[in-house]
C-alpha cells in the first residue's frame, strides 16, 4: 500500500512554528524585563555589582523586615493598568523572627513622602476590569494584591504604582510604616535577596 501524503499538513506545522516563533520573540522581552531586575536597563551600560542601588527600608514592625525597591516604567504590561503611565515599585516583607504571621493591608491612600508628589498606590488597584484573563496570573505573580499574610521564615512581595521618577524620594510613609531611602551596594543586596538574612537587613 502506498503511504498517502498530504502537502497541507507540513504547511500547517510551518505556519504553527512561525506562529509561536513570533510570539515568544514578541513577549518574552516584556516578561523578561518585569520578572528580571526591577530596576530600568540602559542599552549598552554595564551595571556593576559595585554600584550603589536606592532602596527604602522599613524596621518598624518587630522580627518583620520591610524593603521597597524598584522603579520600573509600565513598558510591556502597562496595557493592563488603567490612569497611566506609572513607576512600579515592589514592596519585599521578609518574616524574620515573628512567631504570628504578619498580615498588611496595603493602605488604601497609599505611601506618601515628605517631598509631596504622588503617593505609592497598590498597583490592584489600577488593574482593569477588562484586563486578559491570561495577564492576571502574571499579574498576581509580580505582586498586584491588596494584602499580604507572611508566616515566619517566608517572605512575600506587592506591587505599587506611582507617578513620576521615585528615585529621589527621601521617604514613603503611612501610618506606623515609614520606609527610609538607603543606597545599597547592587552586591549586598544581590546576596540578601538570594538568602535572607535578620542581621544583614538591620546592618541596612
Amino acid at each position: 500500500m502506498r503511504e498517502r501524503k498530504d502537502p497541507l499538513l507540513p504547511l500547517l506545522a510551518t505556519a504553527v512554528s512561525l506562529v509561536l516563533v513570533g510570539a515568544v520573540f514578541h513577549f518574552y522581552p516584556r516578561f523578561a524585563r518585569w520578572l528580571g531586575s526591577n530596576e530600568a536597563a540602559v542599552a549598552g551600560q554595564v551595571q556593576s555589582p559595585g554600584d550603589a542601588v536606592p532602596v527604602w527600608v522599613c524596621r518598624g514592625v518587630e522580627g518583620v523586615g520591610l524593603i521597597l525597591r524598584g522603579g520600573r516604567e509600565d513598558d510591556g504590561l502597562g496595557a493592563a493598568f488603567e490612569g497611566g503611565p506609572y513607576r512600579f515599585l515592589t514592596l519585599h516583607v521578609y518574616n524574620f523572627a515573628r512567631a504570628e504571621a504578619f498580615e498588611l493591608n496595603l493602605p488604601e491612600g497609599g505611601f506618601v513622602s515628605p517631598e509631596g508628589g504622588d503617593p505609592a498606590f497598590p498597583a490592584a488597584r489600577f488593574v482593569k476590569e477588562d484586563a486578559p484573563a491570561r495577564l492576571r496570573p502574571v499579574l498576581l505573580g509580580l505582586g498586584a494584591v491588596t494584602s499580604l499574610r507572611v508566616p515566619m521564615g517566608h517572605s512575600g512581595k506587592a506591587l505599587l504604582a506611582i507617578r513620576g521618577d521615585p528615585a529621589r524620594r527621601t521617604a514613603f510613609v503611612s501610618g506606623a510604616l515609614t520606609f527610609e531611602r538607603r543606597e545599597l551596594e547592587r552586591r549586598a543586596l544581590a546576596q540578601f535577596e538570594q538568602r535572607p538574612d535578620k542581621k544583614q537587613f538591620e546592618d541596612f
